[in-house]
């Protein structure tokens, strides 16, 4: 047996190895691993959360509300912070509108939780209370309800990013950036707020104002579905373009429900090319002009025409008003002849005609940012299989497809002296203090044609006024609207039925461009379909109370045939025409710009409006986050001006 002392060294080394593994490892996890432990440990007892901020708005150029995300709250409550309970209990039920047997039933557990969602003036005065904390949530609404439905878009299922339309095209600029809230865990894992501020504070999305004006807007989708419904038609499509800024001013598109179109949830105006029919003509004629082309008058052929294209059969052409004798290219446009166009674009080189019709905006997206924005179609010439098959058809408007969109843009061009303008549906962006971060200024693409010859083609569009011509049905009483009609044959079956107008003649703003497809109702032309839905477009967008048309021109003196007077009474050279009631005050107010009232509480922010000279509009309570219209824009005397309230606790 070993000696006694042998036997205490060996215990005494035993016990030193020992003792040097635990420092080993009281030093590995206090030193070493220190934070690691101390993280799992926090992890045990506290939480972060998301705070989500509060959507950007989308608001029309007028600065009124089509899109905006009001703040709804859910309410918990810590008991042992709660001083009443039988107080607190008779709130919930009388504010909330929670049953009183279910708020009770709630308050058998430590901390009750009611999901609501409630509205912030339902929990206005439970801010501020020991115990009670508000979980705030944001629902996007639509205020106009379906008012541009199609081109807003809409989000995904979570509400929390966009997935169609200008929600999906804007994400980034309207999602704003959530903060962070520290949180307790307790012994049974539930969270309780920790006391303190956020540890960061949500950043709000920023706002945008669209160029569309809500009612042009209301006044395109209200015509298109009534044309579409009286027609039977498979759907359409209305856009009204700013000639000079390229600013879309309205843009309707329907599809009726159960339609074969895939089309029913966007804009089919902006996404869906089809082959534009006898709207095209004007940019071969176009071409020729700008080419310097033979445009000696051609032959009607009467409305019949056997067209010589090589081996086999020929191409018979026909005219849906029948010409005899010698046709002018102005001629061309008037009655929008197929057999003259055919016959003038074979003066053409394919490259010519090409890239006059590419000039024009054809064959690429018209930049938009909007998702899914057609680009359209147009074969380069190397592509084309038989030029005398392919450049008449080009010039009829069949073998290139355009969306609505483009066709409008096109025909703005020449409405502004041939320089063609990139469109924009974005016209404003303010960060969320109100302050505008980006600003919209016409932006031109390229000079499509000359001056000179953007004159020759309005006055050939002119031309279509009058009696004969293929747009009579577009025009107003006093007020012509030169413009261009198509009739496009589906390959599927039946027409598309179009026209695109320009108005004022005098003093071009609007492009207006009606499509409706495949009318089923006897008519299929697009003088007789697509023309009166522009005339009434126009008409009651002259009579609306507001709208971005400038109608002092109306006001003007317009030349006028007296009626038989008594003999010896003076004759009038002129009148004056009022197109709608003017309404005069004996008291004139210069516009007054909107005071900054954003982070007053509401009482003094409607004090400084309605000192400013405003009537208010009161949205939620509390802080002021921000007005419609928005700080610094100039309004008249009197005007209603949104106060949104602070939704967040």
């Amino acid at each position: 047996m070993a000696k006694p002392a042998a036997r205490i060294v060996f215990l005494e080394a035993v016990l030193l190895v020992a003792a040097a593994a635990v420092l080993a490892r009281s030093f590995w996890l206090q030193v070493v691993h220190h934070q690691v432990w101390v993280a799992k440990a926090a992890n045990r007892r506290e939480r972060d959360s998301e705070l989500p901020a509060r959507r950007g708005r989308i608001y029309d150029r007028n600065g009124q509300p089509l899109a905006v995300s009001q703040g709804q709250y859910r309410v918990k409550v810590s008991l042992n912070q709660v001083k009443d309970t039988a107080a607190l209990r008779a709130r919930l039920v009388a504010l909330l509108g929670v049953p009183k047997p279910k708020v009770a039933e709630q308050f058998r557990g430590d901390y009750p939780y009611f999901h609501g969602p409630f509205g912030a003036e339902q929990v206005a005065t439970l801010r501020g209370l020991h115990g009670v904390h508000l979980e705030v949530l944001f629902n996007r609404e639509y205020p106009m309800q379906s008012l541009a439905d199609r081109i807003l878009g809409r989000l995904n299922q979570q509400g929390d990013s966009g997935i169609e339309g200008m929600e999906k095209a804007l994400d980034t600029l309207l999602q704003g950036q959530p903060g962070r809230r520290h949180y307790l865990v307790d012994a049974k894992g539930r969270r309780l707020p920790a006391p303190g501020p956020p540890l960061t504070e949500p950043v709000a999305g920023q706002d945008v104002k669209l160029t569309l004006d809500n009612n042009l807007q209301g006044i395109a989708e209200a015509a298109l579905r009534h044309g579409i419904e009286t027609n039977h038609a498979l759907g359409g499509d209305i856009v009204i373009l700013d000639v000079h800024s390229g600013e879309l001013l309205a843009v309707a598109s329907w599809r009726p429900d159960g339609s074969t179109h895939a089309m029913v949830t966007t804009s089919s105006a902006i996404v869906e090319p089809n082959e534009p029919g006898s709207t095209s003509k004007l940019f071969t004629v176009a071409a020729l002009l700008r080419s310097g082309a033979d445009t000696t008058p051609v032959s009607g052929e009467g409305g019949r025409w056997m067209m010589t294209v090589g081996r086999g059969a020929p191409r018979k052409i026909e005219d849906v008003h029948p010409l005899h004798g010698m046709v002018t290219v102005g001629e061309t446009v008037k009655y929008s002849s197929n057999i003259a166009i055919s016959k003038f674009s074979l003066n053409l080189s394919p490259e010519q005609q090409y890239e006059t019709i590419r000039d024009f905006g054809f064959g690429t997206a018209p930049g938009l940012g909007f998702p899914g924005e057609a680009p359209g179609k147009l074969r380069r010439p190397a592509l084309w299989e038989n030029r005398l098959l392919s450049q008449p058809s080009l010039g009829q408007g069949y073998e290139w497809e355009a969306s609505a969109v483009q066709l409008a843009v096109g025909y703005a061009a020449i409405a502004n002296n041939g320089v063609l303008m990139a469109p924009t549906l974005l016209r404003e962006v303010r960060n969320e203090h109100g302050v505008v971060t980006w600003q919209h200024h016409p932006d031109t693409v390229r000079r499509a044609v000359p001056d000179s010859i953007a004159k020759h083609l309005f006055e050939y569009l002119r031309m279509t006024e009058g009696d004969g011509g293929t747009g009579s049905k577009a025009q107003l009483d006093r007020f012509p609207v030169p413009g261009k009609t198509g009739t496009a044959k589906v390959t599927t079956g039946g027409y598309r039925a179009s026209y695109v107008g320009i108005f004022p003649a005098d003093n071009p703003q609007a492009v207006v461009y009606v499509m409706i497809d495949r009318p089923h109702n006897g008519k299929i032309y697009g003088g007789d379909v697509a023309a009166p839905i522009v005339r009434q477009v126009l008409q009651q967008a002259l009579l609306a109370p507001t709208s971005p048309l400038d109608r002092r021109w109306l006001m003007e003196a317009v030349p006028a045939v007296p009626a038989a007077a008594p003999a010896g009474a003076p004759v009038l050279a002129a009148v004056k025409r009022v197109a709608f009631p003017v309404i005069r005050s004996t008291k004139t107010f210069a516009p007054v710009a909107v005071p900054v009232v954003a982070g007053q509480m509401v009482r003094e922010a409607v004090v400084a409006l309605q000192r400013a000279g405003f009537q208010v509009r009161l949205v939620g309570h509390a802080r002021v986050r921000s007005t419609a219209p928005s700080a610094g824009d100039s309004l008249s005397h009197g005007a209603v001006v949104t106060i949104y309230a602070d939704s967040m606790p």
